[in-house]
C-alpha cells in the first residue's frame, strides 16, 4: 500500500492536542506493485489491475474551517469551557480538543492556518448529535472521518487501467451523454451504448443549472475532430489521437480562440455551446485579457457571442431565450433566420448564433440574409498547435498532477485552485459533495483548497509514461467502511509509483468510476449510486469504420 508518512509532534494541553504534520513522498508508505494485485488482461495492450488494501480505520470528528492562529485559541476556550460546564446530553464526558495544521501549505508555499477538531466518535449520528450541541454554543463544526485529512492509512479501492497504445487495436474516444451536451448520463451507460470494453469518467461540466447549462463541459472538449465547449484557458487537458496510429498526450496550458467575421468586421465568439452569460469555472476571453480560471465558480459576462452546433442538443432551451438576437449558418455560411420546423436539432455543418448584451445591436443591424459570415477557431497549448481534424478528441482536467517527473503545486493556483480571495462571480458546491464543505471559514478559497485538494475525495486521474504507457486510475472514497479516497497529492505520488512522469487530475467526487466489461469496479460515493456526467473516456475493443 501506498503511504503518506508523517512527522508529528504531539503537546497535551488540558484536554488539546496540538498536532503539526508534514508529508513526505510515496503514497502510504510502499511503492505501488501491480504484481500483489488482482489482473485482469482485456484485449492485448489493455489491462485492467484492482487493488483493495488495508483496513478500516479512524472515527469520526467534528471539524471546524481552516482558521487563524488567533480564533483557533478562541475556539478552543470555548470547547473547553464546554467540556467543564457540559452541554444537554446525558453523562457526557469531557471531549478530545485537537488544534490540527493542515498536511500541505498553499500552492504558493504560505501556511493555511489551523483546523480545530472536537471528540472522536464511533458513528456519524454519535457526531451529528454532539454538532447539535455545538450549535446551541454559537461553534458551527461539521462531521468529518479522521482519514479524510490524509493523516492515516485506511481501506481503499483502487483501479487501474494500463494502455498500450503501440499493443492496442481499437480506439480511445470521448463520448458525450447521448452525444448531446444537453444530455448527462452514467458512465456506464455511455460505455454500453458504445460497446466500450472499459471506461471511466471524463471532465468537470455544469452539474447544475445555476452554474449554466447542466451538462456543459467546464473546459475544452474536442469529440472526433468537433469542438463542443472551449477552453477554461491555462488548464490542462488529455489529447487522444485515433490516426494514423492510437496515441495520448497530456496538453499543458490550453487556450482556444473562436472568431467571426461579418463583412469586413471581427467579431470574438465568447463559447460554444453553452448558456450565455454564465462561464463555470471561469478562464473565459474578457475584451483583450483572459480571466484566470476559478475552479467552482461562475464567472458572468453580460456582452457574449455564443456560437452552438448540432453537438448541442434540443435547440428550444436558446431560441426561448430573451434579450437575444440570433441567426443560423448552414454548411457554407450562409445567413437564414428561420429553422426548418423539421428539425430541433441543429443538422450537421449547421451552426446557430446568438447575440446579447451589446452585441444584439450591432448584429440586428450588420447581419442580412445576403451578409458574408465566416468562422474560425484555434486551440493551443504549451507544446504548440492542435489541428483537429477526425480521430481527435480532447478532454478537460486539472490540476496538474506531475510534469516533468515531478509533483506540481504551483501550478495549481494558476489553474483555478488559488487560496487567493475571489471578487468576481460565485461559489459552486454540489450538495452531494458538502460533507466536505466547512461554511464558518476566515477565508472561503483557503477552506476551499483545504477541502478539495488536501482532503482525501474519490479521484480520477490519467498519466503517461516516458515510453508512452499510460493508465487511467480511480480511487474510490468517502466511504470509511471501503474506500477513503486521496488527496491531489497522493494521486501525484500513485501516477509516480506507476512510472508515470506527466500526469493529470479528472473529474472526480462522485464522478468518479471505472467500468469493465459492464460492470463498475467499485461503489461510487453518490448516496444514490452512480452519477450522471457529461461525457465518458471509452475504450473501444474493435475500431469502428
Amino acid at each position: 500500500m501506498f503511504s503518506l508518512r508523517l512527522l508529528t509532534r504531539v503537546v497535551l494541553f488540558t484536554s488539546t492536542i496540538f498536532i503539526s504534520a508534514c508529508s513526505t513522498s510515496s503514497y502510504f508508505g510502499k511503492e505501488l506493485n501491480l504484481q500483489q494485485s488482482q489482473q485482469q488482461l482485456l484485449v492485448p495492450g489493455l489491462s485492467h489491475f484492482q487493488i483493495n488494501k488495508g483496513q478500516a480505520s479512524g472515527y469520526f470528528v467534528l471539524s471546524s474551517a481552516v482558521v487563524s492562529i488567533e480564533t483557533a485559541n478562541l475556539l478552543k476556550q470555548k470547547l473547553e469551557k464546554f467540556n467543564t460546564t457540559g452541554g444537554n446530553l446525558p453523562n457526557k464526558l469531557p471531549q478530545l480538543i485537537a488544534v490540527i495544521k493542515p498536511v500541505e501549505k498553499g500552492p504558493n508555499g504560505n501556511a493555511l492556518g489551523q483546523l480545530v477538531t472536537f471528540g472522536q466518535f464511533d458513528t456519524l449520528l454519535q457526531a451529528q448529535k454532539m454538532q447539535a450541541e455545538l450549535d446551541d454554543i454559537g461553534i458551527h463544526f461539521k462531521p468529518t472521518h479522521s482519514t479524510q485529512r490524509s493523516a492515516g492509512a485506511g481501506k481503499q479501492q483502487i483501479s487501474i487501467l494500463k494502455l498500450q497504445p503501440s499493443l492496442f487495436s481499437g480506439q480511445v474516444i470521448s463520448a458525450l451523454g447521448n452525444d448531446s451536451v444537453l444530455d448527462i448520463q452514467k458512465t456506464s451507460k455511455i460505455a454500453q451504448q458504445n460497446a466500450a470494453i472499459a471506461a471511466v469518467n471524463g471532465g468537470f461540466f455544469a452539474y447544475q443549472s445555476h452554474q449554466g447549462l447542466v451538462g456543459d463541459p467546464a473546459g475544452i472538449a474536442v469529440v472526433d475532430g468537433t469542438l463542443v465547449s472551449e477552453a477554461v484557458n491555462g488548464r490542462p487537458a488529455l489529447l487522444l489521437r485515433n490516426t494514423p496510429a492510437l496515441s495520448l498526450d497530456i496538453l499543458e496550458n490550453v487556450h482556444s480562440n473562436l472568431e467571426m467575421r461579418i463583412d469586413d468586421q471581427q467579431f470574438q465568439i465568447s463559447g460554444i455551446n453553452r448558456q450565455a452569460g454564465k462561464i463555470f469555472n471561469c478562464g473565459q476571453h474578457h475584451g483583450d485579457k483572459i480571466v484566470a480560471a476559478i475552479h467552482d465558480y461562475v464567472c458572468s459576462e453580460q456582452d457574449e457571442i455564443i456560437i452552438y452546433n448540432h453537438y448541442f442538443g434540443n435547440l428550444e432551451v436558446v431560441l426561448k431565450e430573451q434579450q437575444t438576437f440570433r441567426f443560423f449558418l448552414d454548411q457554407d455560411n450562409k445567413v437564414y433566420f428561420t429553422p426548418p420546423a423539421t428539425y430541433a436539432v441543429l443538422p450537421k455543418g449547421h451552426r446557430l448564433v446568438s447575440a446579447s448584451g451589446k452585441y444584439l445591436n450591432i448584429l440586428k443591424q450588420m447581419v442580412k440574409s445576403t451578409s458574408s459570415v465566416s468562422t474560425s477557431q484555434r486551440i493551443w497549448s504549451d507544446a504548440g498547435e492542435v489541428v483537429l481534424e477526425k480521430g481527435i478528441y480532447i478532454i478537460n482536467g486539472g490540476p496538474t498532477l506531475l510534469s516533468g517527473g515531478k509533483t506540481q503545486v504551483t501550478q495549481r493556483a494558476q489553474q483555478g485552485w488559488d487560496i487567493a480571495p475571489v471578487n468576481i462571480g460565485s461559489a459552486a458546491v454540489d450538495s452531494r459533495d458538502e460533507i466536505s464543505q466547512i461554511q464558518q471559514a476566515d477565508n472561503s478559497r483557503v477552506n476551499f483548497y483545504q477541502n478539495w485538494v488536501l482532503q482525501r475525495h474519490p479521484r480520477t486521474a490519467v498519466g503517461i509514461t516516458d515510453l508512452g504507457t499510460v493508465f487511467f486510475v480511480v480511487v474510490y472514497g468517502r466511504d470509511p467502511l471501503l474506500s477513503i479516497g486521496a488527496s491531489v497529492s497522493e494521486m501525484a505520488d500513485i501516477m509516480k509509483d506507476l512510472g508515470a512522469v506527466k500526469a493529470i487530475n479528472l473529474d472526480g467526487g462522485g464522478s468518479s468510476v471505472m467500468v469493465i466489461e459492464g460492470e463498475n469496479t467499485g461503489k461510487p460515493s453518490d448516496t444514490n449510486g452512480e452519477r450522471a456526467v457529461a461525457e465518458a473516456l471509452l475504450f473501444i475493443a474493435v475500431k469502428k469504420v
